[in-house]
């Protein structure tokens, strides 16, 4: 592990590819693993998330954030485009809101100009229709909130030292940032050791990460106000 901060430092994730995603409830599950000795789920998804974590190490916007070069504008609309993919994406995966509405937080703080039903919305997310699916998808939001305090301290030249406000979902729970991980990987340890159930939660995770890594490709474009 390098230096560079960036949103999933400490997650260890990424995908190979996004060719497989569908439109939302048209996702294929594949195929359950047949064997009987299974190394650790977290190893399982850190391994199969390892290429979608390097490129968005290097995702430009990200990036800009780590080297505190990220103009206001830029800033904004990649906290819009982030707003897009989470509102929606909390909703798929059966969660309290919670970083979306951090995210609406900042974006009223930055001064977001029109509504927010009028910010696009991430059209593409997987069909996370079990218990075991949304589990595996939860591991990019609680790996991506690790990395996510690194990058809010970076926003100190653009946003105040004192300041928490437009920052809200890159510093998330604070000190309790950690703990949430924690439980998350006891509950990921807690999961049942049958082939079909972690595949659903490899597929929830895997899908999730194709998903968003997609959305964020487009954020020089996303319109706001």
């Amino acid at each position: 592990m390098d230096q560079h901060v960036d949103l999933f430092t400490l997650s260890g994730s990424g995908v190979s590819d996004t060719r497989h995603l569908l439109p939302i409830g048209r996702s294929v599950r594949p195929p359950a693993d047949a064997g009987t000795a299974h190394p650790p789920l977290h190893d399982v998804l850190r391994a199969a998330t390892r290429g979608v974590h390097e490129r968005l190490h290097r995702h430009a916007g990200f990036a800009a954030i780590q080297d505190a070069s990220i103009s206001l504008e830029d800033y904004r609309k990649l906290v819009a485009r982030l707003y897009g993919f989470y509102l929606p994406f909390e909703a798929a995966a059966c969660l309290e809101p919670d970083r979306s509405v951090w995210l609406a937080d900042d974006l009223e703080a930055l001064g977001q100009g029109g509504p927010l039903d009028a910010v696009p919305k991430c059209p593409h997310l997987p069909w996370l229709d079990t218990a075991h699916s949304r589990l595996g998808a939860l591991y990019v939001a609680e790996g991506s909130a690790l990395g996510g305090r690194g990058l809010a301290r970076s926003l100190d030249r653009l946003l105040g030292i004192d300041s928490t406000s437009g920052r809200c979902f890159f510093i998330g729970r604070g000190p309790g940032t950690g703990e949430a991980w924690r439980a998350y990987l006891a509950r990921l340890s807690a999961a049942p050791s049958s082939p079909s159930a972690r595949a659903d939660i490899v597929h929830g995770t895997t899908e999730t990460f194709a998903a968003f890594e997609r959305w964020m490709n487009g954020w020089s474009t996303s319109t706001h106000g």
